[in-house]
């Protein structure tokens, strides 16, 4: 060594500074102590010592997020359903099959993974693309970044804008919007490496390329043969939501569909991940989301025809068109599969998969058209329902120390993946986070019995869900909604806006009723009563307290965090100088507009508002 070591009894690693000044024709074991471990590795510039144990050692995390996979959808539930990679790595690792989402739909969702906060407090409340996450917003990219690790991002995130919306291609010479798309932030929000894309139904809505799949695209002239396709899965007016009815295929190569073109980018930035820092690297592939277009080497692999079990409670849906619908969300879920497959290969290729955590699970589920017959105003597509076919995320993870062929059966939340990342790679997790790690859980450990909750809060859709096992042993879900339980994202054509002075509470008993058809809230109370405080503080009452007294339940304050006009991010210690309080507006614009703006605190106590507050804090 050229420079001498200061040992101490709890050194296990040497540092980098330390490994680089090795000589090569002289280097040597040394003794670090009995939890640790040094392997000799010969490369062409000499002998290389790389620490392959002990506890101060960081390990690599990889997310492969889906969007709009629904928990029900895998081989597991659906024995024709091909998702072998989902298969091995719960026989491999340990497999949660009561994870639920923050919130079920994307832009939110994603915003809670990022930040580690619980909806609305990222403030992010619905898919408007323009609501982007403030810069006041400390992720967890940013801490991961801070303690030494190699962050990198690839696909859909809706974090931000990825530049100008509209205009000119995005990177085509002096033309170029500024910043270019695909580079709006993405430092900022604490990524090394980036390749940011938005989702399929985006391109409905340009007319030039503005993230780096449509430029790609245009550069080998087929930008336009995309976009026509994504519009033209509108083919029966049985079901109007955008995007569900596709038959035709589509002409692009596989390499050059979108989530290929993701999962081909994540295996060229871990393939270029230097080799002397652990790395972080989440997927956000675009699928299955609508446009349900596949390609024809889809089709080819799946080997014949299948027919697939019916949306429940949807006698009066087109048998013709689900079966339609669901076959292509099926190829577009084993697409995913195999590519995430291609992805684990990666990691592997470099040496690198017995010191990575891998984990498989979407941003929420799909209604796929479960009850169709009950639902008079929205149709039962996409998401924003409180049902478990849109709040409930299949969600499998593998690694060093996770116990093989384990399963999970406890509710378990995506939002808690944040926590979790950051101590899986020895990251401080921020006092200020909602998110609780679940890595002694990922490690072997007991479930520590906290409810999962999900929550809506714009517009239509305005709903709050909690879910946990009670003492009878049983997983039981509370749902409170303002209006009605909304059953999908869009209207029925025709329909009117439900009356949203009116509350709907339902209570299921999911290990008797896992399909949500028998309501309890009436004949079990008790049930109810013990959910009621896990609910979003918008839905605590359930609107029962108003109701009592005869009167309509206001909108109580709501904390989210928004830009102030001062740059800078969020401090470990969040005061009152960057949160503001708002009440949400019962007719705001997809969420975006509020009514009051004043500096001041909100019951909220999980949110910090004071330094120093140590009741806060508690």
């Amino acid at each position: 060594l050229k420079a001498p070591v200061k040992r101490t009894e709890s050194m296990h690693v040497m540092s980098p500074t330390l490994i680089a000044s090795i000589e090569p024709n002289h280097a040597r074991p040394m003794a670090m102590g009995a939890t640790a471990a040094f392997a000799g590795i010969l490369t062409d510039s000499g002998l290389k010592w790389q620490c392959i144990g002990g506890e101060g050692r960081k390990a690599n995390v990889v997310l492969l997020m889906s969007d709009q996979w629904r928990a029900d959808w895998t081989s597991f539930d659906l024995p024709k359903l091909r998702t072998k990679t989902f298969a091995k790595m719960a026989a491999e690792g340990t497999r949660f099959t009561r994870a639920t989402t923050p919130a079920p739909i994307c832009n939110p969702a994603r915003a809670s993974l990022a930040t580690g906060l619980a909806y609305p407090k990222h403030g992010i409340l619905s898919t408007n693309k323009q609501d982007e996450l403030s810069e006041l917003n400390q992720t967890i990219y940013q801490i991961l970044r801070t303690s030494g690790v190699r962050t990198m991002t690839v696909g859909k995130d809706d974090l931000t804008l990825l530049g100008k919306m509209f205009g000119e291609p995005c990177t085509h010479g002096a033309k170029s919007a500024d910043p270019l798309c695909g580079t709006k932030r993405s430092e900022q929000l604490g990524f090394d490496d980036f390749g940011r894309c938005y989702g399929k139904e985006f391109v409905s809505y340009v007319t030039n390329p503005v993230d780096p799949y449509m430029d790609a695209l245009d550069k080998c002239g087929s930008f336009e043969k995309y976009k026509k396709e994504s519009e033209a899965c509108n083919l029966t007016g049985i079901i109007s939501g955008k995007g569900y009815t596709c038959p035709g295929l589509s002409e692009l190569k596989k390499e050059n569909f979108i989530d290929d073109w993701i999962a081909l980018k994540a295996q060229k930035f871990i393939a270029e991940a230097p080799e002397d820092k652990p790395f972080f690297l989440q997927v956000n592939y675009a699928g299955p989301h609508p446009p349900f277009v596949v390609t024809k080497a889809m089709m080819d692999a799946r080997g014949g025809p299948r027919e697939w079990p019916l949306a429940h409670n949807s006698t009066s849906l087109d048998a013709k068109a689900q079966q339609l619908v669901r076959e292509n969300y099926a190829l577009l879920i084993e697409n995913i599969d195999q590519l995430n497959q291609d992805i684990l290969d990666a990691i592997a290729k470099r040496g690198d998969l017995h010191k990575t955590y891998v984990c498989m699970f979407s941003d929420h589920g799909e209604m796929l058209g479960d009850f169709w017959d009950r639902s008079s105003i929205f149709e039962p597509f996409q998401k924003s329902s409180p049902y478990q076919a849109s709040v409930s995320v299949p969600l499998v993870c593998i690694g060093p120390n996770v116990p093989a062929g384990r399963v999970v059966e406890d509710p378990v939340s995506m939002l808690d993946l944040a926590s979790t990342v950051l101590e899986l790679t020895g990251s401080t997790v921020p006092p200020f986070f909602d998110s609780v790690s679940m890595k002694d859980l990922l490690l072997g450990g007991e479930h520590d019995n906290r409810p999962t909750v999900s929550t809506l809060d714009y517009g239509l859709h305005r709903f709050s869900t909690a879910q946990r096992r009670l003492e009878d042993g049983h997983i039981w879900k509370l749902s409170c909604c303002k209006g009605v339980c909304p059953l999908g994202l869009d209207l029925r054509s025709g329909a009117p806006p439900p009356d949203e002075t009116d509350w709907e509470r339902q209570l299921f008993d999911l290990t008797e009723d896992p399909l949500e058809q028998r309501n309890l809230y009436e004949s079990r109370p008790e049930m109810a009563a013990a959910l009621r405080p896990a609910l979003q503080i918008n839905f605590a009452s359930c609107g029962e307290a108003a109701e009592a007294e005869g009167g309509a339940t206001p909108a109580p304050p709501v904390v989210v965090a928004k830009q102030a006009g001062q740059a800078g991010r969020m401090p470990s210690k969040p005061t009152s100088g960057f949160l503001q309080l708002y009440r949400a507006s019962s007719d705001a614009d997809e969420g975006s507009a509020f009514l009051q703006e004043t500096w001041a605190v909100a019951p909220q106590p999980s949110c910090c508002l004071s330094e120093g507050d140590a009741t806060c804090l508690a």
